[in-house]
């Protein structure tokens, strides 16, 4: 089973970028995109997401705005989706409103690959996903390497068949 995840964010370059090294490092991984937070809430009302990567400050609906949304729904309360959210914001007033929304992580701007990789492994990791999201790294041995050298080794890909 792939995990299946969303990338919210109303500027170009920074969905190409999370998309990028998503695929690189998790090749298994199935990408979706939003191009703002209404477009990402009738995405998530149609289909079933493992994750939402998603930027705060967008038109039509905010990524904080999107989150709230989310808690709300039966199907991706609390404990279900993880919700990491992407921003310039990184004041205190505004990780405290996130927190208590239910993010279950944060990631300022800007942002390097090993940063976004780190921040959507220890959300894997808080909702057991890692070997969903892993799973396929066995097919490309640098990203197994760089996975066992982030996680100790725990999750290395079985061989065999």
């Amino acid at each position: 089973m792939a995990v299946k995840i969303l990338v919210v964010d109303d500027a170009t370059f920074t969905r190409d970028l999370i998309r990028r090294t998503l695929r690189k490092q998790f090749p298994s991984a199935q990408l979706e995109e939003a191009v703002n937070g209404r477009k990402a809430q009738q995405m998530l009302t149609k289909m079933t997401f493992d994750m939402v990567l998603c930027d705060w400050e967008m038109p039509e609906m905010t990524g904080v705005e999107l989150l709230q949304w989310c808690r709300e729904q039966d199907n991706y309360k609390k404990a279900d989706l993880p919700f990491v959210m992407i921003t310039s914001r990184g004041d205190k007033s505004h990780i405290v409103e996130a927190v208590q929304s239910g993010v279950t992580d944060y990631l300022g701007k800007p942002f390097s690959s090993e940063q976004l990789i780190n921040k959507v492994m220890a959300a894997a990791k808080k909702h057991d996903l890692v070997s969903a999201l892993t799973s396929q790294a066995s097919r490309n041995p640098a990203a197994t390497d760089a996975l066992a050298a982030m996680t100790g080794g725990a999750s290395k890909a079985k061989k065999g068949g």
